[in-house]
């Protein structure tokens, strides 16, 4: 499993996220994904703006979501906030 930060409208982009994606190409690996401030949106949206993260750092490799395994959300009036999310993707050649 491979963590990734969200933080004020960001996600980290640790130095072994390239070499990660390359390593599991053809694969399915989990990711967490931990909120230190909540994410404004259902976990549903910050998947989609994970793999838009993850399809930006090398155009060899694409990645799809294939399942959200785990999501700590609430709703607070009108608006959802996710404050921890594990992500299964599949990582495949571009």
């Amino acid at each position: 499993m491979y963590t990734l930060v969200y933080l004020n409208g960001n996600l980290n982009r640790p130095d072994t996220l390239p070499s990660f994606l390359q390593a599991n190409v053809g694969k399915s690996p989990l990711l967490q994904i931990d909120c230190v401030t909540p994410f404004l949106g259902s976990p549903d949206e910050l998947a989609e703006m994970v793999c838009s993260h993850l399809n930006a750092i090398d155009p060899q490799v694409k990645v799809e979501i294939q399942e959200i395994k785990n999501a700590s959300a609430e709703s607070e009036k009108t608006k959802q906030l996710v404050h921890f999310m594990v992500l299964q993707i599949m990582i495949s050649n571009n």
